[in-house]
């Protein structure tokens, strides 16, 4: 083997110089990193087959085969049934989940049709936030929902809400407020919010 290797050497012709740049040809760069390559491999190839206990790779390969090849034989055919069962229930648990998402959509696209929806992305998200409490109630959700956005459903804009003192106090105009203060300290709580 030392042999070879310093006979493959003997054989590279050194590359010509010019002006201390080196000319070296596509095709002889390429021999010399296959060159360097090849030794690499060669060597984990026997380091590899060393460590195997074999005298090369393809027979270690023969091997794995034969090996893959005595245990699938050594299957009975019970152990392969078994196989074809759990690989049959879980293409069955696959097809249940699908079938199950096929329903919830079905289910939901009902819902959004039966009630004029036309941003069905923000209305999914919606029903299923509400769907999640206890006391969701598919008729109330609607209606409030219809109140509350309208533009899901094609409406212009949403229904404003009365205001009064006692729902929403921030959105009274000033003299309001004024009015509606019943202490002294209301009345410096809302010129120090004003100033």
């Amino acid at each position: 083997m030392a042999d070879e290797q310093k006979a493959v050497e003997e054989k590279v012709e050194t590359p010509t110089t010019e002006n201390n740049e080196v000319v070296i040809s596509q095709s002889k760069l390429d021999q010399l990193i296959d060159k360097g390559f090849s030794k690499g491999a060669k060597r984990a190839a026997n380091e590899l087959s060393e460590l195997l206990g074999v005298e090369n790779i393809e027979q270690a390969k023969e091997l794995i085969n034969a090996q893959r090849q005595l245990d699938e034989d050594g299957k009975t055919d019970l152990a392969k049934a078994a196989d074809l069962i759990a690989t049959l229930n879980s293409t069955i648990d696959g097809l249940e989940a699908s079938n199950q998402q096929i329903r919830s959509d079905m289910s939901f696209q009902k819902v959004a049709s039966d009630n004029g929806v036309k941003d069905t992305d923000y209305f999914k998200h919606l029903l299923q936030q509400a769907q999640k409490a206890d006391d969701y109630d598919e008729s109330g959700f609607i209606s409030t929902l219809k109140s509350d956005k309208p533009y899901l459903f094609g409406g212009l804009e949403p229904v404003k809400k009365a205001v009064d003192a006692t729902t929403n106090r921030a959105s009274l105009d000033v003299a309001e407020r004024v009015k509606g203060a019943r202490t002294m300290a209301e009345l410096y709580a809302l010129q120090n919010e004003l100033n």
